[in-house]
């Protein structure tokens, strides 16, 4: 297993992803994972606002020879990309769904570029951003299309498709999952990342989701919260539940039990720490709250080297 550190931890600092980079060079992380630009997203413009961050990379905003300077500032530090998130959905209709499909072969092309094995899909929900909402069945069966869509300029660039199970998604569970990378696998390479505290969000067991997606979990994402039976900790992604934020080893989840029970259904893949996720929509004053980001860097890759 390798240990990731998720580029949202330098969202507030000026030096932005080289922060991160610098980070995991010095603690001992062996790979950084990227935020694309949540300019690139449609929907709540005050939502996309508030997950700006100077950590983000997107496409249309990274000149030819930065990328070949930040691909090298990767190689100096001695640490590796592993991939790009991009909110940037591939299941809207008509010219706007086009545009999106373009941007995300964009950040298919920048992955490429930065040497990242994946590009992490998102943000394909029912919503079209234009009129009514889509029913489950059409919002899933029109992301099937778009990432067959998008999937042959994936092969030719040899970059994966990386789906992941996020709250009021067509990739809610890991059900949706296995079955989504059955419906797309056939055109380029798709992976699986599991984030047992985004089935927590929503009121799933969380174990649960290693057994269904047993062998075929190739990321791992890692954060931890307590839940709260009301709404003083601002994220209430379902019912009268809030989510307070909390370091690895002090919330809710016991990782180091649920590390064990992955590696015991095969996985041996990366696994990334998420400081920090602003597009769940806290208000900043709420970040503040958080302990300092570089020493949460050096604490959880301690912990997470002790558990792996």
């Amino acid at each position: 297993m390798e240990i990731s550190l998720y580029g949202s931890i330098a969202w507030r600092y000026p030096s932005g992803f080289g922060q991160a980079i610098e980070w995991a060079r010095r603690h001992g992380w062996d790979s950084v994972d990227a935020r694309g630009l949540s300019l690139d997203a449609p929907g709540d413009r005050a939502l996309i606002r508030n997950a700006f961050g100077y950590d983000m990379l997107g496409p249309r905003n990274i000149q030819k020879s930065a990328r070949q300077q930040l691909r090298a500032a990767l190689d100096d530090a001695g640490v590796s990309l592993l991939g790009i998130y991009c909110s940037s959905p591939v299941n809207l209709p008509g010219e706007t769904g086009d545009t999106h499909r373009q941007v995300f072969c964009e950040y298919l092309e920048l992955a490429h570029d930065l040497g990242a094995p994946w590009v992490r899909s998102i943000n394909n929900t029912l919503s079209t951003h234009q009129a009514e909402d889509m029913s489950e069945s059409e919002a899933y069966e029109r992301t099937v299309a778009g990432c067959r869509g998008v999937g042959p300029r994936a092969a030719a660039l040899g970059v994966g498709l990386l789906l992941e199970n996020n709250e009021n998604t067509v990739t809610a569970d890991a059900a949706s999952l296995k079955r989504m990378k059955a419906d797309v696998g056939d055109v380029c390479k798709v992976g699986i990342t599991y984030d047992a505290v985004n089935a927590y969000f929503q009121g799933q067991d969380p174990e649960a989701g290693f057994h269904i997606l047993e062998g075929e979990i190739d990321v791992l994402h890692v954060k931890n919260v307590r839940r709260h039976r009301d709404p003083r900790w601002d994220y209430m992604p379902r019912g009268d539940a809030s989510y307070e934020w909390t370091g690895l080893a002090d919330g809710d989840l016991d990782w180091a039990s649920l590390i064990g029970r992955a590696k015991r259904g095969g996985f041996d893949g990366p696994i990334v720490f998420e400081y920090v996720n602003p597009f769940k929509g806290m208000p900043l004053a709420y970040w503040d709250q958080l302990r300092e980001p570089e020493e949460a860097a050096r604490v959880e890759a301690e912990f997470l080297r002790s558990v792996v």
